[in-house]
């Protein structure tokens, strides 16, 4: 049985002129995975809000829908998609599982915060600029957008992510296949971001 992991990275804010490290604190949440075949299929499509053309796979719309109305429920306003973080968060699902890994930066060792630069979520001309992202994988009942959520919202670090005032914007990326040796298994990236000038 491969176990289902969660893990995040504190919020990162950076100056323009001044970047900072990428910060990475890894949270071992170990489950049981439960394999079910088909766990990849159902990709239905949706758009996500009316000002923004990035069309979510039914999946990604569900979990989006999970963090906006927790976040409303706290008197936080809703996260927007942007294309420039959904292209990011996606890439990031498909990489891990092409590659065979579970983190935050790339196989090749790119922070997640200069990933997200490289997309197009970029601080130029912003004086602050401020990301948080969480990833996770199951399969089966592990693997949904409500387990996926659950985990992370019991998990102080992830659940802060998700809970950060300032954030309005994100992008949430999925993507399905083997990944240590088991089938069906299901990436989650959240990208989240705020820009000011």
């Amino acid at each position: 049985m491969q176990p289902s992991r969660t893990e995040y990275a504190d919020p990162l804010i950076r100056l323009p002129d001044t970047p900072r490290k990428h910060l990475r604190k890894p949270l071992r949440t170990l489950l049981a995975v439960l394999v079910a075949a088909g766990a990849c299929l159902g990709a239905g499509l949706a758009t996500a809000g009316p000002a923004h053309a990035v069309t979510l796979t039914s999946p990604e719309r569900h979990l989006l829908a999970l963090v906006n109305a927790t976040r409303v429920h706290h008197g936080l306003p809703r996260l927007t998609v942007v294309t420039s973080l959904e292209r990011a968060s996606r890439a990031h699902s498909r990489q891990m599982i092409a590659d065979g890994y579970f983190g935050h930066s790339s196989y090749g060792g790119e922070t997640f915060a200069a990933r997200l630069v490289r997309l197009g979520y970029s601080s130029a001309g912003y004086t602050s600029w401020t990301v948080g992202e969480n990833i996770a994988y199951g399969s089966g009942s592990l693997g949904t957008p409500k387990a996926i959520f659950r985990s992370w919202m019991h998990s102080t670090p992830h659940r802060r992510i998700i809970l950060t005032r300032r954030f309005r914007n994100v992008g949430v990326g999925r993507a399905c296949g083997t990944y240590g040796g088991v089938a069906d298994v299901v990436f989650f990236t959240l990208d989240c971001g705020a820009r000011s000038k």
